[in-house]
């Protein structure tokens, strides 16, 4: 798969089949989407192009920066792993906004990129007033371009898309999230050194420091968790807070008790996959008091699996 980071160094020398948009998470929506284009580019035997933005659209408009549910670098290793072949990143800004949808297929999609077929999900518009769609296309290229519309993605009669799934993990409500993405959701990062607490009290944790630093966090909490290191894969009980028992130092502190492992792997890659919330983070009165809650956390964990 090859990226490129503006429609000016864009190089392409086949026809292709293009889709548009955030695909912030690729749930079950957006991988809708995908397949329809990978199954039109194989039906014409054309190129797959992706067209994504580099900051959430949302930033411009409101100048805050969105967290997001898949970071750029993961969202360009999952669409390598569904067998893209070309990635456009851009950013969502003025120009973009500004650009009215006829010079934008014009320009980008018919003579940089060589689409000859645009697949969109139902409600995707673009170009200046949000103009362009597939209703547009149909009307004013239908000569040059075969517009294609993808339905809706619904789980348990729900519309799936990245604010509700994003409501739902602010909730703690991860196995809804699950529903909506088709799998875990999953945060990434670095081990790190923390102050060795957990292992004073009994339960060594893994520090973690996050890959990317506007990655969405679901509710603060204690959580079941998958947990994939080097050494393989394992549970273990997450704790997302500001450690309230420990200490009173500012942030949010991420930590990982692994079930069935004390090795060390400080420096190591870590991804945490979350599977059920166990319960809210709340402040005890002593450690002792910590390490029962623990040590319960534990037992319902084990008979969660079991």
């Amino acid at each position: 798969m090859k990226c490129f980071y503006s429609f000016d160094t864009v190089s392409i020398d086949s026809p292709t089949a293009v889709t548009i948009g955030m695909f912030d998470g690729l749930h079950l929506g957006h991988l809708k989407v995908i397949q329809g284009c990978l199954t039109a580019a194989k039906e014409a035997n054309l190129k797959t192009c992706v067209i994504t933005f580099s900051n959430h659209p949302a930033d411009h408009f409101t100048g805050k920066r969105n967290e997001l549910l898949m970071p750029m670098q993961e969202k360009i290793a999952a669409l390598e792993g569904l067998g893209i072949d070309y990635v456009i990143i851009i950013p969502f800004d003025a120009y973009i906004v500004e650009l009215p949808a006829k010079m934008f297929i014009q320009e980008h999609l018919v003579h940089r990129l060589k689409a000859q077929k645009v697949i969109l999900g139902y409600d995707n518009h673009f170009g200046k007033n949000r103009e362009g769609s597939i209703s547009y296309i149909k009307e004013h290229f239908c000569d040059e371009l075969e517009a294609i519309s993808i339905d809706v993605a619904k789980v348990d009669e729900v519309i799936v898309s990245s604010s509700q799934i994003k409501k739902y993990l602010s909730e703690g409500e991860v196995q809804k999230a699950k529903a909506m993405l088709g799998q875990y959701f999953a945060i990434s990062g670095i081990v790190v050194h923390g102050n060795q607490n957990g292992r004073k009290i009994g339960f060594p944790t893994a520090n973690m420091s996050l890959n990317a630093d506007n990655k969405f966090i679901p509710q603060l909490g204690v959580y079941l968790c998958e947990v994939h290191i080097k050494e393989g894969t394992y549970f273990g009980l997450t704790n997302m807070g500001y450690r309230p028992t420990l200490n009173k130092d500012e942030g949010i502190h991420i930590e990982t008790h692994i079930l069935g492992f004390d090795g060390d792997i400080y420096g190591q890659g870590i991804e945490i996959r979350f599977m059920e919330k166990i319960r809210s983070e709340k402040r005890f009165e002593s450690f002792e008091e910590l390490k029962n809650q623990i040590a319960a956390d534990l037992t319902w964990a084990k008979l969660y699996l079991a």
